[in-house]
């Protein structure tokens, strides 16, 4: 199967920025929204696809490995030290030639072709496919050489977790690749709520002969909440009308809307406090911090321009006479 171009969907050149690709998005995601294309199932998927190729786009990580690997750099527990080595061995493979896996349709035919998992690729120190997509799972193996799985050992792999799915916890079913065995073990995982990126999941005796298969957790950025320690942050765009006269608005949680209340005169970089909606923990959850950002109305002309030249004529002395080194 072809990669998708996520650039094209998006009409953007691969060199676009992260405000570029924002725009090409929110100009498609108006287009082509279900609510104004009722029953039109070519919209609704041109929706879906910008949408999908704006989430890996980005996500910085996520556009680096589409960018080099393409979609299969995309897979669960893809390892990108070991298929860049396949890729280099490929070329040696079908008939002579240099030749580029171009996808994991290829990078399976290769494989057959050179023996299975202890073909030749890549010379005596490469494991085939399961050292592709087990990361480090088999790197304990080849360190015993040809001696045989003689005692246990861990297997470390790598599970990437949505921002709320790892806030929320939960359980999630892996694939967990095993050196050694011939299909993959598929199992239910509990996702302890909280869980930072960069943590492990240990689950005992699932690795090689009775040891542990490690688990190390990737957490995916959010648009709109950030991570810090026990709390979530988040910026609240409001009009100048909410932050001057104050106002009710509602935000986002963990657990759904919650109503706020804007104090009158609120100004940019005010944070305002909502208890217990932050990080959940064992005793409770850590807050969630929301920093106030006036944002201007896009609308330009005559009429806007007027309004906010009399707006500026009410500012009392510079505004920057606190800026002082």
């Amino acid at each position: 199967m072809a990669d998708r171009d996520f650039y094209k969907v998006l009409g953007v050149p691969r060199t676009a920025t992260e405000s570029e690709i924002r725009k090409a998005y929110r100009n498609l995601a108006r287009k082509y929204h279900p609510d104004k294309n009722p029953g039109n199932v070519q919209a609704e998927e041109k929706f879906k696809d910008a949408s999908h190729a704006s989430d890996i786009l980005l996500n910085k990580k996520k556009r680096e490995l589409y960018d080099e690997f393409g979609e299969i750099g995309l897979k669960e527990g893809f390892n990108p030290d070991a298929y860049r080595q396949y890729r280099g061995g490929m070329s040696g493979m079908g008939g002579g030639g240099s030749r580029e896996v171009t996808d994991f349709e290829d990078l399976l035919n290769g494989l057959r072709g050179a023996g299975g998992p202890r073909g030749g690729v890549g010379g005596p120190g490469f494991g085939g496919f399961q050292d592709f997509m087990g990361g480090e799972a088999v790197q304990e193996l080849f360190r015993r050489g040809n001696r045989g799985r003689s005692r246990a050992a861990d297997v470390i792999s790598e599970i990437t977790l949505g921002f709320v799915e790892a806030m929320r916890g939960g359980e999630r079913e892996i694939q967990l690749v095993i050196p050694g065995e011939a299909e993959a073990r598929r199992m239910k995982v509990r996702i302890p709520p909280g869980v930072k990126d960069g943590g492990q999941i240990r689950l005992r005796g699932q690795g090689i002969e009775g040891g542990d298969a490690v688990l190390k957790i990737r957490v995916d950025e959010h648009p709109v909440f950030r991570r810090d320690g026990d709390d979530l942050l988040m910026n609240l765009p409001v009009t100048v009308g909410e932050a001057y006269f104050g106002a009710k608005v509602t935000v986002p949680t963990l657990d759904g809307g919650v109503s706020l209340t804007v104090p009158k005169g609120a100004k940019s970089g005010n944070k305002l406090r909502l208890r217990g909606k932050g990080v959940p923990k064992s005793d409770g959850a850590g807050d969630l911090i929301v920093m106030v950002m006036i944002r201007l109305p896009e609308k330009q002309g005559e009429e806007v321009e007027k309004v906010v030249r009399e707006l500026d004529k009410q500012y009392e002395g510079d505004v920057r006479a606190d800026l002082k080194v």
